[in-house]
């Protein structure tokens, strides 16, 4: 089998694998130029192959995303370790490309398709969790596509040659915890929206005033690493100083990695409300 036909059944697949209606493909040139074509069909892709080889054979590189509002999320630049872990977490990408050696791009289909806002929220969160490219999290990335080599100079085989980028999994479709993680990316851009309504409101406590962060009472040796019992502490605390449930709620999500107490992200967000609601109380019943 000829290598134009390896990279036309690689390309099928990757488009089978992400499942989009159309695409736009970026050819991008030593010299900078990105020649952009949008919402491409299949079927037009097959056809421009054998350009994309006479660009890629010059220096280019060959990119591909989903064209407009889509489903997928990109997480670039991971290891075969990372694709371990989050396969075992129950995020089974919907295709895997190997864009050299030891380096490879997931993408991950969420079963519905998102806002801008939350497709971002979401690469990025997933960058996070899998230890991905920061950089490359955005609902517009591009993507390298299947077939054709990788020309980044730093990419390069021990021969000199540049690695072609293969297709390692084609399984498509939508992993198994999508409805629990895009709650959380929801419940996320919740909480980002009212930390930026809270910050338009006039503060009723000064720096003056409130002098210790929820991470000072986690460290504080009278709660022996119970991290429950230290944002309670810190919750009263923030309360009796006139610290407003909202942001005492905001506070605790963010102050530690609440995912790791397990389940989704409702049960996470009852456990702040529960917090600080019994600490204004608490607060009260003092004053």
């Amino acid at each position: 089998m000829n290598s134009s036909v390896i990279a036309r059944n690689s390309v099928m697949r990757q488009l089978a694998a992400m499942a989009c209606e159309s695409f736009d493909i970026g050819v991008l040139r030593p010299d900078g130029r990105m020649l952009l074509r949008e919402g491409w069909a299949a079927e037009q892709i097959c056809n421009a192959l054998s350009w994309f080889r006479r660009e890629n054979a010059y220096g280019a590189h060959i990119y591909i995303r989903p064209a407009g509002a889509h489903a997928l999320s990109l997480v670039d630049d991971l290891s075969a370790d990372s694709l371990k872990r989050m396969k075992e977490a129950g995020f089974e990408p919907a295709l895997v490309v190997e864009t050299s050696p030891g380096n490879s791009q997931a993408w991950l289909n969420h079963g519905r398709v998102l806002t801008c806002a939350l497709s971002t929220l979401a690469a990025k969160d997933l960058a996070r969790r899998f230890g991905g490219d920061l950089s490359s999290a955005d609902w517009r990335h591009f993507g390298r596509l299947a077939g054709f080599t990788n020309q980044k100079p730093g990419r390069r085989l021990p021969t000199g040659l540049p690695p072609f980028v293969q297709l390692r999994q084609s399984r498509g479709g939508v992993y198994t915890v999508a409805p629990e993680f895009i709650e959380q990316v929801i419940a996320l851009a919740e909480r980002s929206r009212l930390r930026t309504a809270a910050s338009a409101e006039p503060q009723t406590h000064s720096h003056e005033e409130l002098h210790r962060v929820v991470s000072d009472f986690h460290r504080d040796p009278r709660y022996a690493g119970d991290l429950h019992r230290a944002d309670m502490a810190w919750a009263i605390y923030a309360a009796s100083r006139g610290v407003p449930e909202h942001q005492i709620r905001d506070e605790i999500l963010h102050a530690r990695d609440l995912s790791k107490k397990g389940g989704p992200a409702a049960r996470q967000l009852d456990y702040v409300e529960k917090t600080a609601s019994k600490a204004l109380t608490a607060a009260r019943a003092k004053g």
